[in-house]
């Protein structure tokens, strides 16, 4: 992964957030490399810069969204401590079990703390070139085994 530093402006003037890194671009050949060879890539959400000089710090989530859309994945899937997307937080009962991207996008300025990161992640996953996204809670032990099952949690589609 590449990645350029996070800036952000306090009072009009950029403030350096340290090595903390938005990413920029993913090279999938290594990982398709080490798949193809059948090994399976544990990758850290640490990025270089693009001068490859240093390394930065980028959300996790944010980082396997760029790897699943440059690795046009069919599906990747996200934990988090909760069943998935609600329609109106902390209302249980609104689960969305299924969403489109365009739905989603729609909702985006509504989620908050973090969801709005994973979030962010579906809808930049499908846009990199990943087909569909899940979020499940990642605390309960069922949950990952329903979602390769294609089930549980919230879809994000296309």
């Amino acid at each position: 992964m590449i990645a350029e530093p996070l800036g952000k402006l306090v009072d009009g003037s950029p403030v350096n957030l340290g090595l903390v890194g938005t990413i920029t671009a993913v090279n999938p050949q290594a990982i398709n490399s080490a798949l193809k060879g059948g090994q399976v890539p544990v990758i850290s959400p640490i990025a270089t810069d693009e001068n490859f000089k240093g390394g930065l710090n980028v959300n996790a989530d944010l980082a396997a969204a760029a790897i699943a859309g440059a690795l046009n994945a069919e599906s990747l899937i996200i934990m988090t401590d909760v069943a998935g997307i609600y329609r109106s937080w902390p209302d249980r009962n609104s689960l969305i079990s299924q969403i489109s991207y365009a739905e989603l996008d729609a909702m985006k300025s509504t989620f908050a703390e973090g969801m709005a990161p994973k979030v962010k992640a579906c809808l930049d996953a499908i846009d990199g070139g990943a087909s569909a996204v899940r979020i499940i809670d990642g605390t309960d032990p069922s949950a990952f085994a329903l979602a390769l099952g294609n089930s549980g949690g919230t879809l994000v589609t296309k």
